[in-house]
């Protein structure tokens, strides 16, 4: 379903340590203020807003050759489920179109990234943060 208001998508604008804490916290997720905006300063990301409030952001890394990793696809919980997330990633995939795409997904996000067209990769690992 798509939503009535008016949405901006920017690519790897300005964004606030503030803003991108806000949209995190909606969604119940714990970032450190003192490295979210390095994080997407080292990284491809696209932001979504309604008027100018930042409501939500998709992230990736890429070598633009090969691979590319996808992290952060969030928005704040009134714009789920109305396309928004969907076309934000979209348009990651389109700008790394020819890569191998890999992501996580948190639980109960599966069946959304299965839309976008990411299949379960039975061979994948990872290794937990190590603080």
């Amino acid at each position: 379903m798509a939503i009535k208001q008016d949405i901006t998508y920017k690519i790897n604008n300005s964004v606030t340590a503030t803003e991108l804490i806000s949209v995190f916290k909606s969604v119940g997720w714990k970032k450190n203020p003192e490295n979210i905006v390095s994080a997407f300063k080292n990284s491809y990301y696209i932001t979504a807003y309604v008027k100018r409030k930042l409501i939500g952001f998709a992230r990736a890394i890429s070598d633009r050759e090969c691979y590319t990793s996808i992290f952060d696809v969030i928005l704040v919980p009134e714009y789920q489920k109305k396309g928004v997330a969907k076309k934000m990633v979209l348009m990651i995939k389109e700008r790394f179109k020819g890569t191998y795409f890999f992501l996580t997904y948190t639980e109960g996000n599966k069946e959304f990234y299965e839309k976008c067209g990411f299949k379960v990769n039975k061979r994948a690992m990872w290794i937990e943060r190590q603080v």
